[in-house]
Formats: structure tokens, C-alpha cells, sequence
């Protein structure tokens, strides 16, 4: 599937978006001053300042000799006010959405997930995160719980890969299978790939700086309200001299202006939400195909949705600012028979309608959501040992037995001894990246030279130094375990400890940091794993700890990107040969398949300052510039055959980039 074409459509339909929006914004700002015009109409003495010099001339006037009530300078005056309203309305939303995926799940009632938790659940969902994370090319993100939500939904929420998380309701977690689960999630990380992230954060900005005009109305009218009552306190007249001391007063004339501002801003919030839910609807048809991909099998996106149409609350919020972020969940967040009936304010298709798309064979029979006993079933491994039934145990020891005597094993004895210590180890050490003490004792030990070199007692010492005791004891009880890994394995289990690591506190990052810096410069150098290393630790974990930052997009033409394209192929072909030819055989092939033009390869060189300075710039071009990047540096790497090290070195590129490719070296 095409990533980054879908990634240019959401940009493409998010202008377009922004464009109706600014369109309804001139009509309600056209409206508003309709509206204060119709009242200086009816009430020229209330507001004598903004009436135009022709108006007292005009008599007995008719509705059409409405816009001579107002100067033009009254219509330029109100228009400003009107922009300036929803503008500081939209940045103080935009601002509020700045802290990232993590602050929209917090602010919907969701708890972040520990990475080490012992919940039978969360274990199951957090390893899927990690699976879906692993087939989608991406970083894995942090989970957020929604305890109080029994329906069925999820979201992605954040501004790109890099600060992405996902939230899951109970009922998702409770009532679907790990197939069914997976899904899900699949769907929210295709969400995150084709580029909706984004635009949903902008849609909440955007309709909430155009309900406060609604909001202003209701404001306008409880100011009306307290006048008259204050009015009516002070008037001890009758009845009729009191409600004319009122209209005189002001509180009948802002009832009806406050009355005029509801009407227009929640007509204004309601054309937008036709606008949103029209876009959204299609976006799900995409995540629902990509999730297929990812997963590839259709019944688990399939059953996931059958089983919300079971019956019960099937995907409904009950939150309050479930409203506001509806377009963003996997399934109708509010149940609207309206809506429902009629779909043109539905955020999502009918449930019938995905399902069809993926199984078109399907029975119109819906599923039955998942037991506790059949989830145990379906992931003993993580089912609590009190759960494992005694035939199960007595079947386990009997297999182990009839192991430990079949005298026509293989001779291959110290190769499967190898493969078993590597597997251990990994088992280890990714138990270890969900703790966040251990998950930083594992990107030390990582970093640490052969041990038979002086570097290494450096290093050790250095983290002697810098750490607590437990920390450092930590490092040598996980160096046996690291040895035992291949290389094709490192970076990945970086991946896993990325959401552990963001549970550390501001002060044990900084600290975390500093003492990687000063392991990558023991010996005087940086090669390709230590600069990936940290690179990826930045990448992923500097949102945690400061203000999730829109990568905005600028450069489109590929010909003034020319310098920068060529000194990242030229860097990944240099390093992934030891000869001039090799390098400029790959180079040339690289830049033909991607049809780059006038690029020379560059001298190879060690240094990674212009790589990073290339890096940087490239980050914000425009997803089909960042496409075709990525398709020269994957060709580049496979003219020879894939390497480690190049394959890691394309990786943290990707990542930086923030173009996760789940296909990159199919």
C-alpha cells in the first residue's frame, strides 16, 4: 500500500478541509454583521455610534435599507472582532492539543499502561502493540487505558510516528480476541502511517474556535439575563414599566444578540461537522485495508467489528468530550439514531458497510464477544499459573520427558544450544526494556566495547560514576544476555524499551542522555550502531519530555533538495561498501529507480555532521519527496544484499524522517 501517497491525500484533504472552513468563517463573519445590522435596523437608538450618516436621513425604512444602518468601518470593526475571536479560540485549543498524543489520552480519561504490568489484559495488548509495531515499520507507542469505557473503540492520537499513542477502551481489551484485538489496533496504526493524526487535531482546533461564537451567544444571553433581573430589582413599578425599563435598559436587545450568536455559531459548528464527518468516513475505509495488510488476515478486522454490532453499547463513549474527538475513534463514539439512520453526520460507515468491504461473503451473523476462560485459552503463556489446569501440566512434563529420550535427535546439538541461548536472551533482555530502570541499563550495555578492549573497563567505570549502584549492577547481570544477541536484534529491542523509557522523570532523562554521549565518545569515535542508537533514543523520547512539535512540511520540489538527497544516498552507498565501485554502482541505481537527477556520489567520509545537517532539512519535505528518499536508500542497500548495518542505518533514517515503511525491503 501506498503510505506516503496517502499521507499527500490527507495533506490534500486537509487543505481542502481548512478551505471550507475558512469559507464558512467569511459566511459567518458576513452573517454576524448581518445580524448587527438587523438589530441597529430595528433598534437604531441602542448603539447610535455604529449607525451610518445616512441612516437618520432614511424614512420610514424597509428591510432592504437594512446595510445602510452601518458604516463601513462598524462592518470592518466587527469582522476583525469576529476573526480575532475564532483565531484566539483556534491557538488556545491548538495550544491545549501541543502536549501530543499523550495529552488528548489523558484528557479522554485514559491511564497510561506500564510496560512491565502483570494484568493478564494489558500483557496481551501490550505485546500486540508491539507486534502491529514491528509489521507497520513503526516505533511502539505508549497505551493509554480507558477504565470507565465498556464500549468497543480505540484511537491514535499525536502529531506524528514519534509522539503517537493509542488508546484502548475496557471493553475493546475484555470482550475481543487477540485476532480481533489485533485488528484494532492495525487500524489505529494505519491512522498513524497515512498521515489522520494530524488532521484530526487540527479538525478539533478548527470546530472549536468556530463553536465559541455558539459559546459567545450563550455568554451574551446570561449577561441579558442578570441585566433584567438587576433591572427588574431596582423598578418596583408594574409589570409593563419594568419590561420597558428593560428594553431601554438593554436586557431584551442582548437576549436577542446572544439568541443571533448561538444561532450562528452552532450553525457554523454543525455545517463543519458535515464537512468532518464526510472526510472521516473515508479514512476509515483506508485504516480498515490497511489493517488487513498489516495483520494479513481480513476476519481480524472483520470480527472485530462484528462483534461491536453483537449487541449491548457496541462502540459508544459515554465520556463528556467524547464529541469532540469522535471523528478520531475506530467506531461511532455516539450512538445518534439520526445520524445513524441518515449518515451524513456519521463520523464512521455503517458497521455493515465496513464489514462488507473486507468479508464479502459475510452471513449478516454478528459474533459473540470473548469470555475470560477463552482469552486464557487462546494465550496460556500469559495467563496467571494458577489458571494452567493440572492435564495441561501433566501433558507439558510427559512432552519434556519423551524430549529428554529420543536418541534420534539431531547432531546439530551446539547450533540448537546457539539458537536457544539467542532466544533466551532475547526473552531476557525484552523483559527488560519494559522496565524503565532496565530498559537504561540495556541501552548502556549495548553501547559497552568487546570486553577484552580498555575502552570497555572505561565505559564501566563511566557508569559507575553516573548511576545509582542498582543501575550499574544492572549492566553486568544484562551483558551476558546482551553477548548472546545478534545484531539483526539490537535495534529492535530499542524498540521495545522506547515506552519504558518515557515513564522515566525529566531529571533521569537528562541524566540518561548525557551518560550515552559520554559512552559513544569513550573511544573517540562513533560508528553506525552507537549513531542509530541515539538517534532513535531522540527521536522517540524528546516529545516525552518536552512539547510535541508538527514536523510542518516545505519543501515539495525535489530539484532544491538536490544537495541534501545526495549526501544521504552518498553516505549510506559509502558505507555499505569497502570499494569506490561498489559504492558508485549502488548510488547510480539508487538515484535512477527513484529518478533523481544531477547527483554525483560524495567522497566517503566519517564524520556525521552534514548527514545530520542533510537529515534535518529533509524532515521537512513533503511525504512523496520523503517516499522517493526512502525507495533510493532501500534500493541502494539492496544491489549487494541487505546488511545489518545499512538495514539499521535506513531504519533510523525513516524514523527521522518520521515515514515509517512497513514494505521497505520486501
Amino acid at each position: 500500500m501506498d503510505f506516503f501517497g496517502h499521507q499527500d491525500q490527507a495533506r490534500k484533504r486537509t487543505r481542502q478541509l481548512i478551505l471550507l472552513f475558512v469559507l464558512a468563517l467569511f459566511t459567518l463573519i458576513f452573517l454576524t454583521n448581518l445580524l448587527v445590522a438587523g438589530f441597529l435596523w430595528g433598534n437604531p437608538d441602542i448603539f447610535p455610534n455604529l449607525a451610518s450618516s445616512t441612516a437618520s436621513s432614511i424614512k420610514d425604512p424597509s428591510l432592504l435599507d437594512i446595510f445602510n444602518y452601518m458604516s463601513w468601518q462598524a462592518w470592518l470593526l466587527i469582522s476583525a472582532v469576529v476573526c480575532s475571536f475564532v483565531g484566539l479560540a483556534y491557538l488556545y485549543k491548538a495550544v491545549k492539543l501541543s502536549g501530543g498524543g499523550s495529552s488528548i489520552a489523558q484528557s479522554l480519561g485514559g491511564r497510561v499502561l506500564h510496560p512491565d504490568t502483570e494484568d493478564f489484559y494489558e500483557k496481551r495488548l501490550l505485546n500486540i502493540v508491539e507486534e502491529m509495531a514491528i509489521a507497520s515499520g513503526m516505533p511502539v507507542p505508549q497505551v493509554y487505558l480507558m477504565d470507565d469505557e465498556i464500549g468497543i473503540n480505540a484511537f491514535a492520537a499525536g502529531f506524528q510516528p514519534s509522539d503517537a499513542v493509542i488508546g484502548v477502551t475496557k471493553g475493546c481489551l475484555t470482550k475481543l480476541s487477540r485476532l480481533q484485538l489485533q485488528g484494532v489496533i492495525g487500524h489505529e496504526f494505519s491512522h498513524i502511517l497515512n498521515g489522520d493524526m494530524k488532521m484530526n487535531m487540527r479538525i478539533v482546533a478548527i470546530l472549536f474556535g468556530i463553536l465559541c461564537i455558539g459559546l459567545l451567544g450563550r455568554l451574551i444571553i446570561d449577561m441579558g439575563s442578570r441585566h433584567s433581573l438587576m433591572s427588574r430589582g431596582r423598578n418596583s413599578g408594574s409589570v409593563f414599566s419594568s419590561s420597558s425599563s428593560n428594553k431601554k435598559e438593554g436586557g431584551i436587545p442582548l437576549f436577542f444578540i446572544g439568541l443571533g450568536f448561538m444561532v450562528l455559531g452552532y450553525s457554523g459548528v454543525f455545517f463543519g461537522k458535515l464537512i468532518q464527518a464526510a472526510v472521516s468516513r473515508q479514512r476509515e475505509y483506508l485504516a480498515d485495508a490497511s489493517a488487513v495488510q498489516f495483520t494479513r488476515d481480513p476476519q481480524a478486522i472483520a470480527e472485530a467489528l462484528k462483534v461491536i454490532g453483537y449487541g449491548g453499547v457496541g462502540s459508544a463513549i459515554g465520556h463528556s468530550r467524547r464529541e469532540e474527538f469522535s471523528h478520531a475513534f475506530f467506531g461511532n463514539a455516539i450512538y445518534s439514531h439520526f445520524s445513524n439512520h441518515f449518515g451524513f453526520l456519521a463520523t464512521h460507515p455503517k458497521l455493515e458497510e465496513r464489514i462488507r468491504r473486507i468479508d464479502k461473503h459475510w452471513d449478516g451473523e454478528w459474533v459473540e464477544p470473548q469470555t475470560l476462560k477463552q482469552a486464557y485459552d487462546e494465550s496460556p503463556s500469559l495467563a496467571p499459573k494458577a489458571k494452567i489446569r493440572t492435564e495441561e501440566l501433566l501433558t507439558g512434563v510427559a512432552a519434556a520427558m519423551t524430549a529428554a529420550i529420543d536418541f534420534d535427535a539431531p547432531q546439530s546439538a551446539s547450533e540448537d544450544k546457539r539458537q536457544q541461548d539467542s532466544a533466551n536472551a532475547e526473552e531476557t533482555l525484552t523483559s527488560a526494556a519494559h522496565d524503565p530502570m532496565k530498559a537504561r541499563a540495556l541501552c548502556y550495555g549495548l553501547l559497552l566495547a568487546p570486553s577484552n578492549s580498555l575502552v570497555h573497563d572505561q565505559q564501566l567505570e563511566l557508569i559507575r560514576q553516573y548511576c545509582v549502584e542498582d543501575l550499574a549492577l544492572q549492566v553486568n547481570s544484562l551483558l551476558p544476555d546482551i553477548l548472546q544477541l545478534s545484531d539483526s536484534q539490537r535495534l529492535p529491542i530499542i524498540d521495545k524499551a522506547i515506552p519504558a523509557l518515557k515513564m522515566l522523570t525529566a531529571d533521569q532523562y537528562t541524566e540518561f542522555k548525557q551518560l550515552l554521549i559520554k559512552l559513544v565518545q569513550a573511544d573517540g569515535k562513533i560508528d553506525l550502531f552507537e549513531w542509530c542508537l541515539y538517534r532513535m533514543i531522540l527521536q522517540y523520547l524528546n516529545p516525552a519530555f518536552g512539547k510535541a512539535k508538527e514536523v510542518k512540511a516545505k519543501h515539495g520540489n525535489v530539484k532544491k533538495l538536490n544537495n541534501e538527497i545526495e549526501t544521504i544516498l552518498s553516505f549510506v552507498a559509502n558505507h555499505g561498501h569497502d570499494s569506490l565501485e561498489g559504492a558508485m554502482e549502488s548510488f547510480n541505481i539508487a538515484a535512477g529507480i527513484a529518478g533523481f537527477e544531477d547527483l554525483k556520489l560524495q567522497a566517503k567520509t566519517e564524520s556525521f555532521k552534514t548527514f545530520n545537517v542533510a537529515l534535518d532539512t529533509l524532515t521537512q519535505a513533503y511525504p512523496h519527496v520523503k517516499g522517493r528518499i526512502m525507495k533510493a536508500l532501500a534500493a541502494c542497500v539492496r544491489v549487494n544484499g541487505v546488511e545489518v548495518a545499512e538495514r539499521e542505518l535506513v531504519q533510523t533514517i525513516a524514523a527521522i524522517l518520521e515515514c515509517p515503511t512497513p514494505d521497505l525491503f520486501d
